[in-house]
């Protein structure tokens, strides 16, 4: 029982992108007329104040910290060597997504932010995270493993911890193990970890590119990496099944894809990580960590509770809480 479909895929007529100082509009009349309409009507909106309160989802956080003993446990087996686990929050609001969508884009801008709204149902996604860009050819995801609130030695903590580097090596081997299948061979590359500044946190990054074969195109490639690596787990197949085993509610749109296919055949899709699920009054937030073999379990359910921060400071500033 989801919120809103597993699978949404739509035809848009052009487009409306933002260089980084103006707006350009593209595609047919009729969504140019539309467009610039809602260029207008944008820039005409404030924002409701922020109202709502929030409870515990499932699992709760004494559930979560025994899934993670569980994770811990198989991993000690050689089940598996990563997992991701997640828990869900509920929220109740009466103010519109859009309200939400530029209250985060005003407070925690994020890379891949993205607002789906259909009826009274809709997506609100604040990711960070690239799972899939295809150009000319050329692809490149880029795993987001490692996160740390901002305080004053959060970065150096993050660049030299060997839990956190070796989180992402497992994950980073795992995608480009996905994208060989379809890779021209001797292509895949890459990059060297980074930790990159959020407004409210710090997360480690690592870039892996490569081509196309020929005769493949973007959506082989969604194929051969969906869902993405970072949040599943390693091996992919046997972490999903510890992730349905323990996780009792589905994640619906989180931890899936949300983006574009274009028809010059390039295409980009996100992570969808810190991505909130909306019908009517009723909003649903799941945020997970991943598990390792050094992994503590009270530590793991704080980093879950970093990843939410924005939600909550964007949709319960002037609210109550449970």
């Amino acid at each position: 029982p989801l919120p809103i479909p597993e699978f949404g895929l739509r035809r848009y007529e052009g487009s409306l992108v933002h260089d980084g100082e103006t707006w350009w509009v593209g595609g047919t009349r009729a969504f140019r007329k539309s467009a610039r309409e809602l260029l207008v009507e944008a820039s005409h909106h404030e924002p409701a104040p922020a109202a709502g309160w929030i409870s515990e989802g499932e699992p709760g956080p004494e559930e979560f910290l025994e899934a993670v003993e569980t994770v811990l446990e198989r991993i000690a087996q050689g089940d598996c060597y990563q997992v991701n686990v997640a828990r869900q929050l509920r929220f109740r609001s009466s103010e519109s997504l859009l309200s939400v969508f530029l209250r985060l884009r005003e407070q925690h801008p994020a890379r891949f932010g993205a607002l789906v709204v259909s009826g009274d149902a809709g997506v609100v996604s604040n990711s960070p995270e690239l799972f899939l860009r295809v150009t000319d050819g050329g692809v490149e995801t880029t795993p987001i493993k490692g996160t740390r609130p901002k305080t004053p030695n959060a970065r150096e903590e993050l660049e030299n911890s060997e839990k956190e580097c070796a989180e992402l090596t497992m994950i980073v081997d795992m995608a480009r193990n996905d994208l060989a299948r379809c890779y021209e061979a001797g292509s895949v590359t890459a990059g060297h970890r980074e930790v990159v500044e959020l407004p409210s946190l710090f997360h480690a990054q690592q870039r892996v590119t490569g081509r196309l074969r020929s005769g493949l195109d973007a959506v082989d490639a969604f194929a051969a990496c969906f869902p993405p690596a970072s949040v599943t787990g390693a091996p992919k197949v046997k972490a999903m099944e510890l992730i349905r085993e323990l996780e009792p509610v589905p994640r619906g749109v989180y931890t899936g894809a949300i983006g574009y296919f274009a028809d010059t055949g390039d295409a980009c899709f996100s992570v969808a990580i810190r991505t909130l699920m909306a019908r009517g009054e009723q909003a649903w937030l799941h945020v997970g960590s991943g598990i390792v073999a050094d992994s503590h379990p009270t530590l793991e359910l704080a980093e879950s509770g970093w990843k939410a921060s924005a939600f909550v400071e964007a949709l319960l500033s002037s609210g109550e809480t449970e």
